[in-house]
């Protein structure tokens, strides 16, 4: 309660339009303003108590992509290779981050869930104390508030995709953008939290290439302020060149089968996998974007003040941001993430900024900007089973440790499904997603490369369940007319074309349950596959 309290007061202070430097009102308790006082404390309770609320509340698995990343971390843990045994289409960054978390899991005998709920806890606090000591500009009163503030849009605002690769990039490019306004002001910062920023922003940033965009647009801004006086080498420019040369290099020596096999699929295939239209991608963050643009523009007019330092950087980041949303194509709810939790923190600097001055409509409007993005962990994800994707009846019958093997275009319908009953995957495949290449090139181009693509997949696959047969074998969607021949529409119609398929398939009975699935029980054994054909840590 009084961290809450503290919130509500420094919000108070802000409505009210209080000078920053003005003294606070005597509160009822003395804990409050001695805690408002302390930036770096208040935020660290708030965080440690968020924790625990999650590690209380979250006791299920999480997002498809993050089962399937902690999945695929114990699978690397136990020997496979990446993009060789597993095949995958991200980089390997966010699979190595997950290795140590599933790691001390399986030390401590606990879920991997719940230590990545604490590391990703941990990970915000890092962020936001390297923040604090670059808002020393702002009252210790004030800067608790935003502190607290940016912890809910750190965690709270993602809390359905919670380990996401865009809330890890929120929470890297945070303390940059604060480090970017001190080069900006000119205020000298110490040389161990310059190069302590840039190597958080270095990892939250090479998750993705799409991300290089932030760095560079801020560099840019930053360019435009100082002119003469700007100086392209410094210590976080040095430390973010040398972080990309290294990973580089890691991906070459480590993981060369990301080059070799994983990026040419990527650019045979998954242009076809992204959204039909404009429209698919407009979701509900969206026109929350609109409103804070929209207050944030009214602000100022009434105001009648420029933008300040910080406020413009964090546009600019939420600009970089929004860019890779646009650009990667796809709609999918999570990659609105670091857009919408810069704008959100920026319609926060911006109310601040405007403390001084007495109105009213634009205040509220920016009130209900501030409110809006914490109500996007409310909304329903996608992932969450309807009737025509619940495979459930068709994992009945199966006990933790049994093998499966579920073929789909969609990640979402193997994860989290198999992993939280229990079960084995088969195979290296978590979706077949090139289905849907497949399926343009049909009906387009008809490049021949897409289809001997798509028919590698189907040998890869048979070969898979041949070295660990699946006690279930599940298609979805199923039940389709022989007539359908789209392979994502009909997988296993386009499975059956291959001979060896269909000798594989006749170890299996078909299993009568309801559901928009064709499911298959393994009644006969197959014999044993050389070691040297099957996929390590299998």
């Amino acid at each position: 309660m009084a961290l809450q309290s503290m919130v509500i007061w420094g919000v108070a202070r802000v409505m009210k339009g209080l000078p920053t430097a003005a003294a606070p009102p005597i509160p009822r308790h003395r804990f409050i303003p001695a805690l408002a006082a302390r930036p770096a404390l208040a935020v660290t309770l708030f965080i440690l108590v968020l924790t625990v609320i999650l590690l209380a509340v979250m006791q299920g698995p999480l997002s498809p992509d993050i089962s399937g990343q902690l999945w695929i971390a114990d699978r690397l843990r136990h020997g496979a290779r990446l993009y060789f045994d597993i095949s995958e289409i991200n980089p390997p960054l966010w699979f190595w981050l997950a290795i140590p978390v599933d790691g001390l899991a399986a030390a401590l005998g606990v879920r991997a869930e719940a230590v990545l709920i604490v590391a990703i806890g941990f990970a915000a606090l890092l962020s936001l104390l390297a923040t604090n000591q670059l808002l020393k500009t702002y009252p210790p009163e004030l800067r608790s508030a935003l502190l607290i503030f940016a912890a809910c849009i750190l965690l709270i605002m993602p809390l359905r995709d919670l380990g996401q690769r865009e809330q890890i990039a929120l929470m890297g490019a945070l303390p940059y953008v604060a480090l970017i306004v001190a080069r900006r002001e000119g205020r000298r910062v110490p040389l161990w939290l310059a190069l302590v920023v840039a190597s958080g922003a270095a990892v939250g940033f090479a998750l993705k290439h799409y991300f290089v965009g932030v760095p560079l647009l801020l560099e840019l801004w930053l360019l435009f302020c100082l002119r003469r006086r700007w100086r392209p080498v410094r210590s976080e420019t040095v430390m973010l060149l040398m972080g990309a040369i290294s990973y580089v290099l890691a991906i070459v020596t480590v993981t060369p089968g990301y080059l070799q096999v994983s990026v040419p699929e990527l650019l045979l295939a998954y242009g076809a996998s992204g959204a039909p239209s404009l429209n698919y991608m407009i979701r509900p963050a969206q026109p929350i974007w609109v409103l804070i643009l929209c207050a944030i523009a009214l602000q100022r007019s009434v105001a009648a003040q420029p933008l300040a330092p910080m406020t413009a950087a964090f546009l600019i980041a939420a600009l970089g941001f929004f860019l890779a949303w646009l650009i990667q194509h796809k709609g999918w709810p999570y990659q609105s993430i670091a857009t919408t939790g810069f704008l959100a923190l920026a319609m926060a600097l911006s109310l601040v900024d405007a403390s001084r001055t007495a109105f009213t409509r634009p205040r509220m409007i920016a009130i209900a900007a501030l409110i809006l993005p914490m109500l996007l962990c409310a909304v329903p994800t996608q992932w969450v089973p309807t009737p025509e994707t619940d495979i459930a009846p068709a994992l009945d019958g199966l006990e933790p440790g049994d093998t499966v093997a579920i073929i789909s275009i969609e990640g979402r319908t193997a994860w989290p499904a198999t992993v939280g009953r229990g079960l084995r995957f088969s195979g290296r495949r978590g979706a077949f997603w090139i289905f849907a290449a497949v399926d343009a090139n049909a009906l387009g181009r008809h490049d021949p490369r897409i289809e001997t693509l798509g028919r590698k997949i189907v040998r890869e696959a048979v070969q898979d369940y041949r070295c660990l047969p699946p006690k279930h074998l599940i298609f979805t969607p199923g039940r389709a007319s022989p007539s359908v021949t789209s392979a994502s529409d009909n997988p296993l119609g386009y499975f059956r074309r291959d001979p060896q398929f269909v000798e594989l398939l006749s170890h299996y009975r078909r299993l009568d349950r309801r559901g928009d699935f064709d499911a298959f029980q393994l009644v006969r054994p197959f014999d044993p596959m050389p070691v040297d054909m099957c996929l390590r840590a299998s």
